[in-house]
């Protein structure tokens, strides 16, 4: 048996090669649908803590607002048991690290995981060889078994 290989076969090699490429390319690529798609869920998200975080400085702005009327003070003063009836309430605004610290953690973003950047091109080509090689192969153990049952 003398079984020849069809001049076809480095033609089908290379172009399904090329095919490959542009494909994997476009899908797993550092630009790909992927690495967008994992994008666009991370700008959603970042998206989404901002809304909260401007909610949250709103707040915050009315309660200071609110803290330094004066009522507010010997309010609040009453409630922790600082002040009896007839003292002279004074407010000292606390610039300590404590507080600031903690704020600037809150406001911090936590992201949920690493999105997909995406393979490099030498990988992808990798990956378009090896799919190519397994296509020709295929194709050539089926025109072979197609040409051994004639």
């Amino acid at each position: 048996m003398n079984k020849r290989i069809p001049r076809k076969l480095p033609v089908i090699f290379i172009f399904t090669s090329i095919i490959a490429y542009f494909i994997l390319l476009g899908l797993f690529g550092e630009e790909g649908y992927l690495h967008a798609h994992s994008m666009r869920q991370e700008l959603e998200a970042l998206r989404q803590r901002q809304e909260v975080l401007v909610l949250q400085v709103d707040s915050l702005e009315q309660q200071k607002k609110h803290m330094s009327s004066q009522d507010a003070l010997k309010d609040a003063a009453f409630r922790f048991g600082y002040q009896e009836e007839g003292e002279q309430v004074f407010y000292f605004a606390d610039e300590g690290e404590g507080d600031h610290t903690r704020l600037e953690q809150d406001l911090t973003v936590k992201p949920k995981g690493q999105p997909f950047s995406g393979f490099s091109k030498p990988w992808i080509a990798f990956m378009a060889l090896a799919f190519s090689l397994l296509f020709t192969l295929v194709w050539f153990i089926g025109v072979q078994r197609r040409d051994d049952n004639r």
